[in-house]
């Protein structure tokens, strides 16, 4: 029995865990003076003061207000030892020259120092009978502070050492520590010193590093070989925490007890806890760990109001909550026994008695005793060409069937760790599929046990059943033939196995699966029914699963947030960022019983099914990083719930989650009035006393604008600490100013106030009683009522006074003003006189210097209509001011060649008068038309005219007003036949050629001015012109990729040129009707500019996209697919632009439309059936090198999928491609279209006869219809008309088949 009780208090004294404190820390780059703090006190109003080697610092829990001898009046020396607080608030600290006090009544520092003016190095200081202080110096002995009456008086104490490290004051006893390690009880009643004897301790070197008063009442020394109990009776040193051994060589510099839980700090080997429980906890310095014990090396320990520890280190300063229970994060570090070997995890697992735990990370298997806290790593190794070995493998998947077996996923493949009892390990790979074709199959995403032999694997390519013992597995694949009894198409990324049995499996493109038996008893997976609901709410594939007690399903997605599937209602409710979750993109999902905790790319967020309220978690919130990993979630038999994330992993109970409802004090601790911060009788002043005792403040008018600044008495969560205030009397409403701890206030009205600021904790509610801080704002004086009615009076004296006078003044000013009026009159006649004969003779020479003005004018009209004529108008310009034109370069200028048929023959037969006669006629339309379409005529020469686009100012669209000139010259030309035929006169035709490039345009010479262009871009217009058809307009390839979007054109074929060099030609038809003045094609209309501006200025590249998607289909759509052939996709894109312009759509949403139309079969080329999500992946893939955004790629997919049958569209884009899609029904080539369709269907096995096939395009043509005006106006009576012939072939049943 005896042995047995041993054990039971023995062992768990001996546990060693992790840490399983969460520390905030802080540095001088946070603000603090210096790193090493030795003393840390908390003043009434809960701000911490630490002291430094170099400063003292007030912490609000927000920043660091530093007080130093340089700038604070009344400290001496900035090398802070030692603090304590006395009962009346007052602040003392130990210096090393000095006593310094601070006053929070007055907000000074005073520094004390003995008579005898040595300087006094102050080791520590002890709170004596009557709140006197006992000082230790290091070069004075000990000495009591009287603060009655400001002065030391030195102890006499029967040792004449000088040199005190501490003097601690207990039970009417002063216990002093030398700098020789030599202890000492000093008793005041009697005056006896008695030594404590060390020596018999037995060791060789006994340092003391603390003394400490517990809160049991108790003496703690802390010491280099561990803790010791002074007993003042005894006068001895008693070992404790003996059972303890790893604390026995620890050197213990501070100790506290709190809630039940000891702390001791050391000096290299951080924190020490013994807890509740007994068992021991060690927190050390881990650079890698965000939420770690900063450093080390310890100095002191100081427990604040709220029972939060604040511990004094080498480095600055850390705190933490010992009864936090939130999250645990486990991360990489330095000391891998505690921490994982990298960052990301990505999967769980743990044995059946729950004592080790899996984590699957970059590197392999990382397995936890959950009992020691300690980690033992399995890494994989692969070896370089070069010899050594590196861990390079990620783990995809894992299931353990017991402490020391794991079967493993990984990228390349299965594995079983086998871990052997000396921890040595191996991976033996399992091959469930040939590994002539593993990659197809390799991935493992998930592991499932059916039973003890047979196993479930989620791979890239196909899921299979697994027999561990045989070897031997079975594929489950997409079947095209029979996909509602096989596996949907698309990766298996999710595998899952609810609390009922049923196993479920998700899939990239073809959503839920279920594991099921067929009539033979044999597995199968099959899609389920519900997917049907599910596709109306989302499109975006699946990423998880869990169920509830109720048999449905959360399934969350990879960007619409988390779904409830209820199978008994069919209904599909989305929880999205809407409904309060952080981000739509869901990693994980699991179920405590109460609520549904979900990791996503933005923390993790945990739902509740009964009232719908969501809660988030961020890194402030405890979490190890904000971005978490897919497949990283497990819930454990015990309760705890982990999350994997790329900084390691967080673990938590969610039943033992701190409640944020703390109540948290507001108090106020600054006042700034102006510039200044203000205290209590300081010069302009309105503080009588601290403005954290003041409840009320009054202003003058003049200094109405003013900050007030705050803290809360928790300063151990600044990251989850808000705010928000309410001025009563200002007639605003409450203002969230979050974590801002200062509010300013500018020139407020007079009047009374009442501020009232409330502060929160995370999630919790606003504290019930917010500070309140009366403000009255006085009014200027002459806002007062004896100011206004003294006013009143002076103003009425005076403007009686003013009046009177003003009367009388006027009176004397009148008659004054009678003679002067008088006098004035005569001499205005006199002059009147005289101005009129002198306006008679300017007049005349006036009109004399008009006539001479009015000549030269005329001669510089002419002179400029002749230059304008000749010269382009910015040459003209440029040829007054310079004097001179230079030629310059063009990069883009569209040059026009036309030609007269025939016309060395026409010149024979015709007068020269007449025919000159003729071409002028000819050449002023000419002129007129290239005009109106921003051209510039350069020259003819005989019969040939030649006009230019883009000089002399360049512009971006004169490939398109050439066309556009040139098919209304053409139209010209055409009319003028007409005409002749007629007439039965003879007509002209013309040849024209348009080619687009570099020119170098200008004037060349001094006599005979004339404005030309040189280049080949000129020789190959005419080389154009001269290959052209008479009445058309023939262009290079090169300008028809700039018409392209605008104009129909035919391919002429290639020609060669000079040089031998072949070039593309067309013919410009006309402007494409849709852009085109009511259709006709020869003048553009609103929408054409509009779409002009759409190519030029979207950073959409659809041509290129166009081209690269047709070469795609034309190399990969196979010959029997005689209907979703390049020309079905071509025929849609066609169809879309003429119904998107029609219906208005001129912005990008055309070119989204036609992207879409172009990528809606693409899938064809990999699958023949539910293809549509291939496209849309393809999309993905490869429009954002093409200038396509985010948005545009998923309104892009959406497009696609709306094209499934039956179509369900939900907005005019999704309309329009619907109508294009199935154009054909209502088109004359109904016919042929819907027959290239019938062989594709017969080639495929889809009909067997063609009766069956006109019966299907009869229900079929019923139950469609158009969407849009434009496809009603245009095609629904044609497709009625293509219906009936349907059903009169029907009714004739003169089938050969």
């Amino acid at each position: 029995m005896k042995k047995l009780v041993f054990l039971i208090i023995f062992v768990p004294c001996f546990a060693w865990a992790q840490s399983v404190y969460r520390f905030n820390n802080y540095t001088i780059n946070n603000g603090l003076s210096q790193s090493t703090v030795n003393t840390i006190l908390q003043d009434d109003n809960s701000a911490l003061w630490i002291g430094t080697q170099d400063g003292l610092n007030r912490f609000d829990g927000d920043k660091f207000e530093i007080f130093n001898s340089d700038e604070e009046e009344g400290i001496n020396n900035p090398f802070i030892t030692s603090s304590v607080k006395t009962k009346d608030g007052k602040l003392w600290f130990g210096t090393h020259n000095g006593l310094t006090a601070y006053s929070p009544i007055k907000e000074e520092f005073h520094t004390y120092t003995p008579s005898n003016k040595k300087n006094l190095d102050i080791s520590s200081i002890s709170i004596g009978k009557g709140d006197d202080l006992w000082i230790a110096t290091l070069n004075q002995g000990v000495f009591r502070f009287d603060r009655s009456k400001n002065n030391f008086e030195p102890l006499t104490w029967g040792n004449s050492t000088p040199e005190i490290r501490s003097a601690t004051y207990v039970e009417n006893s002063l216990i002093i520590l030398t700098d020789t390690d030599e202890l000492f009880i000093y008793t005041f009643s009697s005056k006896t010193l008695k030594k404590v004897r060390t020596d018999v301790l037995g060791f060789d070197d006994f340092t003391i590093l603390n003394i400490s008063i517990a809160s049991d009442s108790n003496i703690y020394v802390g010491s280099n070989v561990g803790v010791f109990q002074l007993d003042l009776k005894s006068n001895c040193l008693l070992r404790e925490f003996q059972n303890y051994p790893e604390l026995q060589n620890v050197q213990v510099t501070s100790i506290c007890l709190s809630q039940g839980q000891w702390f001791f700090a050391s000096m290299g080997n951080g924190l020490y806890t013994i807890d509740e429980g007994g068992e021991l906890i060690n927190s050390t310095q881990d650079k890698f760990q965000k939420s770690a014990l900063m450093y080390n090396d310890l100095n002191v320990l100081f427990e604040d109001k709220n029972k939060k520890l604040w511990i004094g280190s080498e480095r600055g300063i850390s705190s933490f909550d010992p009864k936090y229970s939130g999250f645990i994060g486990v991360g990489p570090g330095a000391n891998l026994k505690k921490s994982l070997p990298s960052s990301n995890v990505w999967t769980f697992t743990e044995d059946k008695s729950a004592d080790y735990l899996f984590v699957g990370t970059d590197l392999g298997i990382s397995r936890l005793n959950r009992k020691t806290g300690l980690f033992t790593h399995f890494n994989r190794w692969s070896q370089n060409s070069d010899g050594p070995k590196e861990a390079k493998f990620n783990v995809m998947s894992s299931y353990s069937i017991d402490s020391n077996i794991v079967l493993v996923g990984f990228e390349d493949g299965f594995f079983k760790l086998e871990i052997n009892e000396d921890k040595t390990f191996e991976y033996t790979r399992l091959n469930y599929v040939n590994p002539i074709i593993l990659s197809k199959y390799n991935r493992l995403y998930g592991i499932e046990s059916l039973d003890e032999e047979n196993y479930l694997l989620a791979t890239k390519g196909a899921v299979f059943l697994y027999n561990i013992k045989t070897g031997n597995s079975t594929r489950f694949e997409h079947n095209m033939n029979r996909p509602e009894e096989s596996l949907s198409p698309g990766i298996c990324r999710v595998l899952y196995k609810d609390r009922k049995g049923r196993v479920w499996f998700a899939t990239s493109a073809g959503g839920l699966n279920i594991l099921a038996k067929n009539e033979s008893g044999n597995y199968i997976i099959q899609p389920h029914p519900i997917n049907a609901n599910i596709r109306t709410v989302t499109k975006d594939y699946a990423t998880t699963l869990c169920d509830d007690d109720k048999g449905n399903l959360y399934l969350g997605t990879y960007g619409s947030g988390m779904l409830y599937v209820d199978f008994t209602s069919g209904e599909i409710k989305k929880i999205d960022k809407k409904s309060g979750l952080p981000n739509n993109i869901i990693y994980g999902i699991l179920n405590d019983g109460q609520r549904i905790w979900i990791s996503t790319n933005k923390g993790i967020a945990s739902y509740n099914p009964l009232n719908a309220d969501v809660k988030s978690y961020l890194e402030v919130n405890g979490l190890v990083s904000n971005e978490f990993n897919s497949n990283a979630f497990f819930n454990s038999s015990n309760g705890e719930l982990f999350f994997g994330s790329i900084y390691g992993y967080n673990v938590f109970k969610p039943d033992e989650l701190n409640v944020e409802n703390t109540e948290q004090e507001v108090i106020i601790t600054k006042f700034k009035l102006n510039k200044d911060w203000l205290k209590p009788g300081q010069e302009g002043s309105p503080l009588k006393k601290p403005i954290a005792k003041t409840s009320f403040i009054e202003l003058p008018y003049t200094d109405r604008s003013f900050t007030i600044r705050f803290q809360t008495s928790d300063l151990s969560n600044p990251e989850l600490t808000h705010f928000k205030y309410e001025l009563i009397g200002s007639g605003s409403s409450e203002s969230f100013i979050e974590k801002n701890r200062e509010i300013t206030f500018n020139s407020l009205s007079p009047g009374k106030y009442q501020l009232k600021i409330y502060a929160k904790l995370g999630e919790g509610s606003w504290s019930k009683n917010p500070k309140v801080l009366e403000i009255s704002i006085l009014p200027p004086y002459w806002g007062t009522w004896w100011f206004w009615t003294i006013a009143a009076l002076i103003i009425s004296v005076l403007a009686f006074l003013f009046f009177k006078r003003r009367i009388e003044s006027e009176r004397r000013e009148q008659v004054k003003l009678e003679i002067k009026v008088s006098e004035r009159t005569r001499e205005i006649s006199n002059q009147k006189t005289r101005i009129e004969e002198q306006s008679k003779l300017l007049e005349a020479e006036k009109n004399n210097v008009v006539r001479q003005q009015e000549l030269l004018q005329i001669e510089k009209d002419n002179a400029e209509r002749w230059l304008a004529n000749a010269l382009p108008e910015e040459v003209v310009r440029e040829l007054k001011v310079k004097g001179k034109v230079e030629a310059n370069a063009f990069d883009k200028v569209t040059v026009m060649f036309t030609d007269v048929v025939g016309f060395t023959n026409i010149s024979r037969r015709m007068r020269p008068s007449r025919l000159v006669k003729r071409l002028d006629i000819l050449f002023r339309r000419f002129d007129e038309l290239i005009q109106n379409n921003d051209l510039e005529k350069i020259k003819t020469i005989g019969d040939a005219y030649m006009c230019a686009g883009g000089i002399p100012i360049e512009n971006s669209i004169n490939p398109m007003n050439a066309c556009i000139a040139a098919l209304q010259i053409q139209d010209y030309m055409s009319k003028l036949k007409f005409d002749a035929i007629a007439n039965h006169s003879d007509y002209w035709e013309i040849r024209l050629g348009i080619h687009t490039g570099p020119v170098v345009a200008g004037i060349i010479g001094d006599l005979k001015l004339a404005y030309d262009v040189w280049g080949p871009t000129v020789n190959q217009a005419q080389q154009m012109e001269k290959f052209g058809a008479p009445g058309e307009v023939t262009i290079s390839g090169t300008t028809f990729t700039f018409i392209e979007p605008y104009f129909e054109c035919i391919p002429k074929g290639k020609v060669k040129i000079k040089g031998g060099i072949e070039v593309d030609m067309y013919a410009v038809v006309k402007i494409k009707p849709e852009l085109s003045e009511k259709g006709k094609g020869l003048f553009p209309n609103e929408k054409f500019s509009e779409i002009v501006q759409l190519h030029h200025f979207s950073s959409i590249k659809y041509y290129k996209t166009e081209h690269f998607v047709l070469d795609y289909l034309k190399a990969g759509l196979s010959d029997k697919l005689l209907y979703h052939s390049v020309n079905h996709s071509i025929d849609v894109v066609q169809a879309v632009e003429r119904i998107a312009l029609s219906e208005g759509v001129t912005d990008e949403g055309l070119f989204l439309l036609k992207t879409a139309a172009i990528l809606h079969d693409a899938g064809f080329v990999k699958q023949y059936e539910n293809n549509e999500s291939i496209g849309a992946e393809m999309a993905a893939e490869w429009l954002p090198k093409y200038g396509y955004t985010e948005g545009h790629i998923k309104t892009i997919v959406e497009l696609i999928h709306v094209t499934e049958i039956p179509h369900k569209p939900i907005n005019k884009l999704q309309e329009i491609i619907c109508d294009a899609d199935l154009d054909y029904l209502g088109r004359d080539d109904f016919e042929e279209i819907s027959n290239r369709l019938r062989l594709e269907l017969r080639g495929m096995g889809k009909i067997d006869s063609d009766r069956a096939w006109d019966k299907i395009q009869v229900d079929f043509l019923k139950k469609h219809k158009f969407f849009t005006k434009t496809s009603i106006a245009a095609r629904r009576k044609k497709k009625k008309e293509n219906l009936k012939v349907v059903m009169k072939r029907l009714d004739k049943n003169e089938y050969q088949d």
